[in-house]
């Protein structure tokens, strides 16, 4: 296993020694625009065998496999992360993160190996950091602890139904809710035309397989990054990218670009992959 910075492209043409820091950034995901609708992207690290989390052995909750988590790509998360307007949460994630469980912060984060794209956002004129959706039906939220935590702008998205009691809850605390939805839940386009209406243009979703089906069952999801490491895990309690009903009809996407890393001492072999979905 090698320990340089580079990668092998392997499309849309072949080229060797392609640099890991910037790979990302050259996408210019912040000037995306889409007939003047907002870009909508997510991102996924799985196992050969297609495990997106597995289950803890003692308290049985799904998390990001540890055996394929690595710096190599979370350089890459946080570059995509550097090009959003707001990224987008779960209500699970808020509470992970009041309980002092969460994976990590929510990026960009302060780590000094990611100064350059702090320097780089305020280069392009972009906001310190990008703002925050929470995705929430019941809107039982700790957000008092997120909202003081952060310094940027916070929202939750909810649907029609909700609580008006929590609404206010929420409201007094510091974010701003957003209706994206006739029922309880929130529904991907009304979500996606919520935040459109907030001036948001560059949408990230980090949340997991749950999120993403909302946004590919609505059809509002246009690219996604995925990061496959080359190891096997088995088990029987995991999740896969995508879950749920079959989708009828499928949703396609086609390759915009594949990188192949050889892996070093952190971490073996992966690709890193990169999907546009066909519209």
């Amino acid at each position: 296993m090698h320990t340089s910075n580079s990668l092998t492209r392997l499309f849309p043409s072949r080229e060797e020694d392609v640099a890991l820091e910037g790979l990302y950034l050259q996408h210019a995901l912040h000037r995306a625009q889409l007939q003047e609708t907002p870009l909508v992207y997510s991102n996924f690290i799985e196992s050969l065998d297609g495990r997106i989390a597995i289950a803890h052995p003692e308290t049985g909750e799904k998390g990001v496999p540890a055996a394929i988590t690595n710096p190599r790509d979370w350089r890459l998360y946080q570059e995509l992360a550097a090009q959003a307007d707001i990224l987008v949460t779960s209500a699970r994630y808020v509470r992970d993160f009041a309980a002092g469980e969460a994976q990590d912060a929510l990026p960009l984060s302060d780590d000094p190996a990611y100064a350059d794209l702090h320097q780089w956002r305020r280069a392009q004129g972009l906001a310190p950091q990008p703002a925050v959706v929470v995705l929430s039906a019941s809107l039982d939220l700790p957000l008092e602890v997120l909202c003081e935590q952060l310094e940027r702008p916070v929202y939750v998205a909810t649907g029609a139904q909700a609580d008006p009691e929590r609404i206010r809850t929420l409201r007094s605390a510091g974010a701003t809710v957003l209706i994206a939805g006739e029922g309880r839940k929130v529904e991907g386009r009304a979500l996606i035309e919520a935040l459109r209406a907030e001036g948001f243009c560059c949408i990230y979703s980090i949340a997991g397989t749950g999120v993403l089906e909302t946004l590919v069952t609505a059809g509002v999801i246009n690219r996604l990054y995925l990061t496959q490491v080359h190891r096997l895990l088995g088990g029987a309690s995991y999740h896969t990218l995508l879950e749920g009903q079959l989708l009828d009809p499928p949703v396609d996407f086609v390759l915009n670009a594949l990188y192949y890393d050889q892996g070093n001492e952190e971490c073996c072999s992966q690709f890193f992959s990169v999907y546009d979905a066909l519209k």
